[in-house]
């Protein structure tokens, strides 16, 4: 690029002092020609030798020529006899150019003159400017070297700088390659002395390293916790496999308490395997992400008649507007609320209200039981991952500990905050708010 920058303007320089040249020249020429013109009216009227005014007016090199209406050359004055008799055809009108004889290069002007006899005769003026040509093809070859020369240098400080910048690239490449064959996380020296874009890319590859480290955390605790949860069916669905195979041939209540054991313990593992396929979907949600414009209103209405006959408990619906608009999917939005509608069933044995409200351009929807609430301390980790309260309790009802988690995935996909407030023995409300209602609305408007 460089290169070719240098070349281009290399080329405009060359050009635009050829033609500042020449146009002077010819502006000078065209003002001596002018001269002649009337030196050569004013002979005519005083009856004076048209050769002697012509040659009082000689070029230092360069001829001039008179040419009649028919063409034909009448006077011709040179500096050089071996300048070729060649001379632009007769014309009335005034112009200047640059001509080529005999490898010679000639400014020249026309000019038309009038005699009083009512004749128009065509003034030449030529002037030789080889010295011109001497000039340009200096100049040619100067910047053609200049060209090369600047090239050559403009190459050597690239690859010196580039080098001088890249050095502390490749050392903190050369670093992060270690780290890439090390097995643990390990962070980079962040040196005062570099630059500040390579201190940021050191601060976010270390912030890279410190993310990876706490998802594969995470996915360790996950990876136990899963296998913690399949264990204890297992161990219990082992346990009585045995005592079926010693006394189930003769002893019927054993026999009825493991066929029923065994059955909770599958149903449950069943139901641990959903929720992890459902975790797993919804950690992959934003592949699938539809967003639609929804009237939450008439969604929890639907919701409501679903899931009364289920659960045989009343729901209360309480809304100042019947049309209440958000942006989200709708599958992944009727899930979210069936989880935390489920959350309140499970954990109460009154009636469940869901308040659904506007506030300026956000919307609020609110799911709120009576049962028996969540300790303060509690409060920040309820949508970890297989993170239970009461261990004791959700086993008893059912729970997976994944049911808030997928939940929490879900509203990260939908832009959806989420909210809690529980006093133990009061209740829980959980709280939606859906942002940038109006901005959605208004781009699709």
């Amino acid at each position: 690029m460089s290169a070719v920058v240098v070349i281009l303007i290399n080329i405009f320089v060359y050009y635009s002092y050829q033609n500042f040249s020449l146009d002077a020249e010819m502006n000078q020429l065209e003002g001596r020609g002018i001269n002649i013109m009337q030196e050569l009216q004013n002979a005519e009227e005083n009856d004076v030798d048209r050769r002697a005014v012509l040659q009082s007016h000689l070029l230092s090199d360069g001829f001039i020529t008179l040419i009649s209406e028919t063409g034909e050359q009448e006077l011709r004055i040179s500096t050089s006899a071996s300048y070729s008799e060649s001379f632009e055809p007769y014309s009335t009108g005034q112009y200047t150019d640059v001509v080529t004889y005999g490898d010679i290069h000639f400014v020249m002007v026309s000019l038309p003159i009038i005699w009083e006899n009512g004749e128009v005769y065509n003034l030449q003026v030529y002037e030789n400017i080889e010295f011109i040509y001497d000039t340009f093809n200096i100049l040619q070859w100067i910047l053609i070297i200049s060209t090369v020369i600047i090239i050559v240098v403009i190459y050597l400080l690239n690859r010196l700088i580039t080098n001088i910048i890249i050095r502390p690239i490749n050392k903190l490449i050369g670093k992060m390659k270690e780290t890439e064959n090390t097995s643990g996380y390990t962070m980079l020296e962040v040196n005062e002395n570099d630059t500040k874009e390579l201190k940021d890319l050191s601060e976010s590859f270390n912030e890279m390293m410190l993310d990876l480290k706490k998802n594969d955390e995470h996915q360790q605790a996950f990876i136990m916790n899963a296998s913690h949860e399949l264990k204890t069916p297992i161990t219990v669905i082992d346990s009585y496999s045995q005592m079926l195979k010693r006394f189930g041939k003769t002893r019927e209540d054993i026999l009825d308490e493991s066929i029923h054991a065994i059955s909770d313990e599958a149903k449950r593992m069943k139901y641990l395997t959903e929720q992890l396929l459902s975790f797993s979907k919804a950690a992959q949600a934003r592949e699938n992400f539809r967003p639609e414009r929804l009237n939450i209103v008439h969604m929890a209405e639907e919701i409501k008649s679903r899931l009364e006959p289920v659960y045989k408990r009343n729901i209360h619906l309480r809304t100042l507007d019947s049309e209440i608009f958000v942006n989200a999917d709708p599958d992944s939005l009727d899930q979210l609320l069936k989880i935390f509608m489920d959350n309140a069933y499970k954990y109460s044995s009154e009636d469940i209200t869901i308040d659904i409200e506007k506030k300026d351009e956000a919307v609020m929807v609110s799911i709120t039981d009576e049962g028996i609430g969540i300790p303060e301390e509690d409060l920040d980790k309820i949508f970890d991952r297989f993170y239970r309260v009461d261990k004791a309790r959700a086993r008893k009802t059912g729970g997976s500990g994944l049911g808030l988690s997928i939940a929490d995935e879900l509203a990260k996909v939908n832009g959806i905050t989420l909210g809690v407030k529980s006093r133990v023995g009061s209740g829980t409300t959980f709280t939606l708010e859906f942002d940038g209602v109006k901005e959605w609305k208004d781009e699709n408007r």
